[in-house]
């Protein structure tokens, strides 16, 4: 959740990613008996499964989390009557989603949600500090050409969310119901709703020209849509320290541990989420007790003196949760009548930091693309009207420690390169935190690095074994970056003014 390293230290930052990817047009078909009656077969079909229908909105949207509750005031302020189908509307304890980065709250604020941030005791956050092997640095988000009230936020997730809904449910045209979806309507290959089981436990179905996927990583639509790779590099272990002071007031703290990195920033005024990061989809067993020597043992003694008390005393408390890491590229399998969004479309590993302002960034995106159309019904020409940008997918593994000399080297190389300050750090912050989304400066940096990691080691004096090294440092670095050259577009990453985002004009209906 909070931030990855590797591609430079950690700075993926947001590309802004919204759905739907070459459709084509449907053709016209010719009217005949069969056809008619098979249009009544299905319409009879239809009725028989879902008895009860729900219908009369312009949008479902599936999940009410960061991005569904977002995108539901967005298009409700819009005029669009939307109907909401969240699994449960009760305010949810998590340990990730819990650091929106500042290009995140700029976003907040061009959605007028900026105030979703109030009243819950969130702190600001104004850049990080990594330690590393004893040595530790700060990194200052490049604030200056913004507003005072202009920084990353922490905050209790579910206390983020909640204001959310709250400011959707107040829009007269936006239903917000408690519901689990079970599976899509689809007609002819068109997507016209979805069927779902309501709190009292009825199955229903729920139709409208356009339907939204946002329901999260766990998404059960998640197949129908899209082809889901999904990557668990690593679990989080989460804890909460109370009442104590981080070495730098503000900011978010890295340990760049063994075997991986080990997270502290602020929630709320009086606590500071610990994220631990444990590679591998499997963790030590919290209930009998190896957890907690696993964090006493390993993790305690990396971390900062000032952090130490505190960190025993909430393991000791044993309040201690998990949740797997999932990575997952946007791999979308276009169908009319649907769209993906949020974790259930793109997951990046949490130590970007980067999902909740990547999904607000998409709902700008998809709100500009939507307010041209008067009519959405016509669902093949608004296929052909939407075209999709992709994410970067985040990048974890080499930035967990390991035996590899030249995976070592990298690592220092980071964090050295990051404490120069300047551009040196400005650039990477940037990316991190959503104010710079450039993709080639992305890979400059990321060259940059590994540029300086093999000047270090050829420094003063070169030899047999350095070249070795420096050679499959560089040999790892490109392994890296060039498949995300190569699954974005050469277009994308270095000429993205001559990729048409999106058609400005909207669509005539055939």
């Amino acid at each position: 959740m909070f931030f990855d390293y590797y591609v430079i230290g950690g700075f993926i930052a947001s590309l802004l990613a919204v759905v739907f990817l070459r459709f084509s047009w449907r053709r016209e078909e010719k009217i005949s008996p069969e056809n008619v009656i098979s249009a009544i077969t299905t319409t009879v079909a239809l009725a028989d499964e879902c008895r009860s229908d729900v219908t009369g909105a312009d949008v479902i949207i599936v999940g009410a989390g960061v991005a569904g509750a977002a995108l539901a005031h967005t298009l409700g302020k819009d005029g669009r009557r939307v109907h909401v189908i969240e699994r449960d509307l009760s305010e949810q304890d998590r340990i990730v989603g819990e650091l929106l980065q500042p290009g995140g709250y700029l976003k907040l604020i061009e959605l007028g949600l900026e105030d979703s941030v109030e009243k819950i005791d969130s702190q600001r956050v104004f850049g990080y500090a990594l330690f590393k092997d004893g040595k530790n640095t700060r990194l200052s988000y490049p604030l200056e050409k913004f507003h005072e009230d202009v920084s990353g936020r922490g905050f209790h997730n579910g206390r983020f969310i909640q204001r959310m809904r709250e400011k959707a449910a107040s829009l007269p045209n936006v239903q917000l119901e408690q519901g689990t979806v079970t599976s899509l309507v689809e007609e002819n290959g068109v997507i016209k709703g979805v069927k779902y089981k309501s709190k009292a436990g009825q199955e229903l179905c729920a139709y409208a020209p356009l339907t939204i996927v946002c329901d999260g990583c766990f998404s059960n639509l998640r197949r129908s849509l899209c082809n889901p790779k999904i990557d668990v590099p690593s679990c989080f272990v989460g804890l909460v320290l109370e009442n104590c002071q981080l070495p730098y007031e503000n900011h978010g703290h890295v340990v760049l541990g063994d075997p991986s990195p080990i997270l502290f920033y602020p929630i709320s005024s009086t606590e500071v989420r610990c994220l631990v990061d444990v590679p591998g989809e499997k963790v030590p067993s919290v209930s009998n007790g190896e957890m907690a020597k696993y964090l006493t043992t390993v993790v305690a003694p990396q971390i900062p003196p000032q952090l130490y008390g505190s960190f025993i005393a909430a393991i000791d408390k044993g309040n201690i949760k998990s949740m797997p890491n999932r990575s997952m590229p946007a791999a979308p399998l276009p169908k009319p009548g649907a769209l993906l969004m949020g974790d259930a479309f793109n997951m990046r590993h949490p130590l970007t930091g980067g999902g909740m302002t990547v999904a607000l960034a998409d709902i700008v995106v998809l709100r500009d693309l939507l307010r041209p159309l008067k009519d959405l019904n016509d669902a093949p020409s608004l296929c052909k009207y939407l075209e999709s940008f992709y994410t970067l997918r985040a990048l974890y593994k080499v930035f967990r420690a390991s035996p590899d000399q030249a995976r070592k080297e990298m690592r220092q190389a980071c964090f050295d390169y990051l404490s120069l300050g300047g551009t040196f750090s400005n650039g990477p912050i940037s990316l991190l935190s959503g104010l710079n989304p450039k993709p080639i400066s992305l890979v400059l940096h990321f060259f940059a690095v590994a540029i300086y990691g093999v000047g270090r080691l050829l420094l003063p004096f070169p030899s047999p074994k350095r070249l070795w090294i420096g050679a499959r440092l560089i040999s790892g670095a490109s392994g890296i970056i060039f498949p995300i050259i190569k699954a974005e577009g050469v277009r994308k990453m270095f000429f993205p003014a001559v990729v048409p985002a999106y058609y400005r004009v909207p669509p005539v209906k055939s």
